[in-house]
């Protein structure tokens, strides 16, 4: 600090100790200091003052050609400091916003007196101004949350509340006062006194969620049914909530919000009543099949079995060579027919979930040549050839032989209806632990792309098949499918057209023998 600097806080002359420590003490004080005129020059000012207008030392604020007014960012915050120190002598916590040298704006408030001779007359002015600039923009901030919470209180479309341990509604956001029906908070609180007894249908479903609140801090998606609380008409709510405590631990309120769920709630019932039709449906069909598989198969195994018998002509010929083709196109429609009548109750007992899966080993090659010797005869009558691929190294199959079989029979019926007269079907097997692939491969009339996932619907066929083939339910492919699901594998397809088709079902293997102890 210069000596000008010193002329301007403390009167001229010689200094003593006591001044200098006075000076010091003025210096370091907190906040800004000042004597001013009335009309508002400076007589005097501390370093803390000029240091929080942008000033270096005293001197330079008190010989800036700036008066007390000056550093008002409204002037007319001058106006009316001044009206309240002439009516009352005194001002207390003035808040205003100044500006600094440099042009920047603090917040300020000023405590101030006004100094009188011994006339009584107003000489001018002393006091303290402090620096609030971050309580202002702190306080700001606050109001500004403070109003982000209430908009989001009063917009959110779930119901937010406070509720007392004991069940009193608190607090009610607007979404919960048109929940209970009611037009504002204060009637809503006013209404609601118990939540127990007048919210909940069911009083027991308020202990267990004060249970859960009590035992876990916070409840989260709590069905209940209760009562819109002014028409008494019934609805559903979830709610999520938690304990509020104070610092010891001790439970104050509750607080959480509220969403209607009444339509889902109607919707879910709907969709249960519709299931249960849909079951009672299945049931009905099933019954149904049952019995017409019944009364079907008994006629069609009388029209096989003497359509067989008259082809043997136990009794003597029958005449016309043209009724034993008539007897071999009657035997072959029966047979189809009773397939058809397998394949469908097959397909019915997979959906009811009632086919039996028993689980036995099963020799891979004994499998496959099984299956090879059924569509023989068919192989044989269109030309083609049936070859097997099955290494002396595959391992057993944990299976049901009867249902891996019919797999197979239906892959070959398939592979040999769409194969022309000089192709050829294989069926082989591989090891790819820990699965067993069994792949059924031909040369025929392949399935465009397009319709690959389509063979697997029930009744299901290519359009391109179709042409090629005069027979075929469309049941074969989704019933195989069913099947290899049922055993935990998968069953994939790939085909191009006028060249043939791969269809390769996967098997879970057993787990590999355990190596015997050395």
């Amino acid at each position: 600090m210069t000596d000008s600097d010193k002329g301007a806080l403390l009167p001229q002359g010689r200094e003593s100790v006591m001044f200098k420590t006075l000076r010091q003490m003025i210096d370091l004080a907190g906040v800004g200091l000042f004597e001013t005129t009335v009309d508002g020059q400076y007589r005097f000012v501390n370093l803390s003052l000029a240091k929080m207008l942008g000033y270096e030392s005293a001197i330079q604020l008190m010989t800036g050609n700036r008066t007390s007014g000056s550093y008002y960012a409204d002037p007319k915050d001058r106006i009316r400091f001044m009206r309240q120190i002439e009516k009352h002598g005194e001002v207390r916590g003035f808040l205003s916003a100044a500006k600094r040298v440099d042009g920047s704006v603090i917040w300020i408030t000023e405590n101030a007196t006004a100094l009188q001779d011994a006339k009584g007359e107003v000489t001018g002015y002393v006091g303290s101004i402090s620096d609030v600039t971050e309580l202002v923009e702190t306080q700001a901030r606050l109001i500004e949350t403070e109003a982000d919470y209430r908009r989001i209180f009063e917009r959110v479309s779930e119901g937010i509340y406070r509720s007392s341990l004991d069940g009193k509604q608190l607090r009610a956001n607007p979404a919960l006062q048109r929940l209970n029906g009611y037009d504002s908070e204060e009637e809503t609180l006013k209404k609601v006194h118990d939540i127990a007894s007048e919210w909940y249908v069911d009083p027991n479903r308020r202990e267990e969620f004060k249970r859960l609140l009590d035992e876990n801090d916070s409840v989260e998606n709590f069905e209940s049914e209760i009562y819109r609380h002014k028409t008494r008409e019934r609805i559903w709510i979830t709610e999520n909530a938690y304990v509020v405590r104070d610092e010891g631990g001790n439970p104050l309120f509750y607080e959480g919000t509220v969403q209607e769920i009444t339509a889902r709630k109607e919707h879910e019932k709907l969709l249960k009543a519709a299931k249960e039709s849909a079951e009672d449906a299945n049931r009905a069909k099933s019954r149904f099949l049952a019995n017409m598989s019944h009364e079907l198969r008994t006629p069609l195994n009388s029209i096989i079995g003497f359509s067989e018998l008259i082809q043997m002509q136990p009794h003597g010929p029958i005449g016309s060579p043209k009724y034993s083709e008539y007897l071999g196109d009657v035997q072959k429609s029966a047979l189809m027919l009773l397939q058809l009548i397998d394949d469908i109750l097959d397909i019915a007992k997979l959906d009811a979930g009632k086919m039996q899966i028993q689980h036995e080993l099963l020799n891979v090659d004994d499998l496959v040549q099984d299956a090879i010797t059924i569509l023989a005869p068919k192989a044989r009558s269109g030309g083609l050839t049936l070859q097997k691929d099955v290494p002396g190294d595959i391992p057993d199959l944990l299976g049901d032989s009867r249902r891996i079989c019919q797999v197979l029979v239906n892959l070959l019926s398939n592979s040999v209806k769409y194969t022309d007269p000089g192709g050829t079907v294989t069926v082989a097997a591989r090891l790819d632990r820990p699965w067993l692939s069994l792949i059924v491969e031909d040369t025929g009339v392949g399935i465009p792309k397009e319709d690959l996932a389509r063979v697997f619907i029930p009744f299901e066929q290519s359009s391109y098949a179709i042409g090629k083939a005069k027979d075929g339910t469309g049941l074969g492919l989704p019933l195989a499918r069913e099947l290899v699901e049922q055993h935990g594998g998968q069953i994939t397809l790939e085909s191009t057209v006028d060249v043939g088709t791969t269809v390769t079902v996967r098997l879970p293997m057993l787990p590999p023998p355990e190596d015997p102890a050395p």
